[in-house]
């Protein structure tokens, strides 16, 4: 089986790692520090601050950013539903937007209509690497002065214009997890240019303590700090990352070239001037001959790795249906998710899967999966 995500540990990995562990000087310290300069100088933002994970990424910029029990948050539906939760762990509501369905973000034309009295932000998702309609989206929030975050959890290396993902915000959130393009096992990161946000992020991620350490605390915080041992890991990467963004890049548009021998199959779309560091490359079927389903099934009969990803939107799970159950509900009206409707995610939802596209597919795998498509959709 040809593997849909296949991370790359060498011996360099293993070697930082080790060099960690000996020294004695395990948690959050110097390597982090290095990481997140290396990450900050990438993105082009004045700060970055590593995090546990991805999640712990956004809950810690939505707290720093002062969202509150009740304050509205516009996102898109079709995403990994830690987006979604992290607005909800806060307090705050989150407010699904339709996405466009051949880009599969957030329809900017669509946030303003959603904007009331109580949106204090909106978060864009650049789902699976494609950047969402940022010059867009930052001309509606200041014209309504909300807070942008960018959920840059998959987005690593994707740029509009030369303008590196993770810089148009107010701040942005990175995961580093096992199967993204830079990864730790566990991780995350915000970058922003705010210091005043900077320091709120510093002392919410380490139980509200101070720039100054010891054990002077300002306020309620949390344990979402990373240790060295994983950012020596993410030090490595960030080594190696341009190698890994351009060989994704690479499959990724022999793909799309070779997609155009089918009417059934649409790769998600990159704008002019926008590029997706492909993270996942996730096309949709239209076949009045198989379902998603028997594609997927399909295609790992022929030994390719395939799997729908996201194919029930946020709205659309239990999590939601059922957000009265939550604890925030006894203080926060939600709305019915069950009467909301987003045609456009709830078609991708249903349409999308993925293939592999990482940076070790050989010639010879490539040529497997484009015969394997040849033979069932022939």
């Amino acid at each position: 089986m040809i593997p849909f995500t296949k991370p790359i540990i060498e011996d360099e990995e293993i070697e930082a790692v080790k060099r960690v562990l000996e020294s004695g000087m395990l948690a959050e310290g110097k390597v982090s520090r290095e990481f997140e300069r290396l990450f900050s100088e990438f993105v082009g933002t004045k700060f970055a601050t590593v995090t546990s994970n991805g999640t712990t990424a956004l809950s810690t910029a939505l707290e720093a950013m002062g969202i509150q029990p009740g304050d509205e948050v516009i996102t898109s539906p079709f995403t990994f539903i830690a987006s979604a939760n992290s607005i909800a762990m806060v307090g705050g509501v989150p407010v699904f937007v339709d996405i466009k369905s051949d880009t599969y973000n957030i329809d900017p034309d669509l946030i303003e209509a959603a904007i009331t009295e109580k949106t204090k932000a909106i978060m864009p998702i650049h789902i699976f690497g494609m950047p969402a309609d940022m010059p867009h989206i930052m001309e509606v929030a200041e014209k309504h002065d909300l807070q942008v975050i960018e959920d840059a959890c998959q987005a690593h290396g994707a740029s509009i214009n030369g303008k590196q993902i993770g810089s148009f915000g107010h701040c942005a959130t990175f995961s580093f997890y096992a199967t993204k393009n830079i990864l730790t096992g566990e991780g995350g990161m915000v970058t922003t240019n705010d210091e005043e946000l900077y320091d709120r992020m510093l002392m919410i991620k380490n139980h509200g303590r101070g720039k100054e350490g010891g054990y002077s605390h300002y306020q309620i915080g949390y344990n979402n700090r990373m240790m060295d041992i994983v950012a020596a890991i993410g030090v490595q990467q960030m080594k190696r990352f341009d190698f890994v963004l351009k060989e994704r890049r690479k499959n990724a548009l022999e793909f799309n070239e070779f997609f155009t021998e089918f009417d059934e199959i649409r790769p998600q779309v990159e704008d002019e001037g926008f590029k997706s560091g492909y993270h996942l490359y996730a096309p949709s079927l239209y076949s009045d001959r198989m379902n998603r389903d028997e594609i997927v099934s399909a295609l790992r009969d022929e030994g390719v790795g395939s799997r729908a990803v996201y194919a029930l939107p946020c709205h659309k799970q239990d999590t939601y249906l059922n957000i009265q159950n939550w604890r925030w509900a006894k203080f926060v009206a939600y709305p019915d998710y069950s009467k909301v409707s987003l045609p456009h995610a709830e078609e991708i939802g249903a349409q999308h899967f993925d293939i592999p596209v990482h940076p070790s597919l050989t010639i010879d795998e490539k040529n497997s999966i484009k015969d394997a498509f040849r033979k069932i959709l022939s």
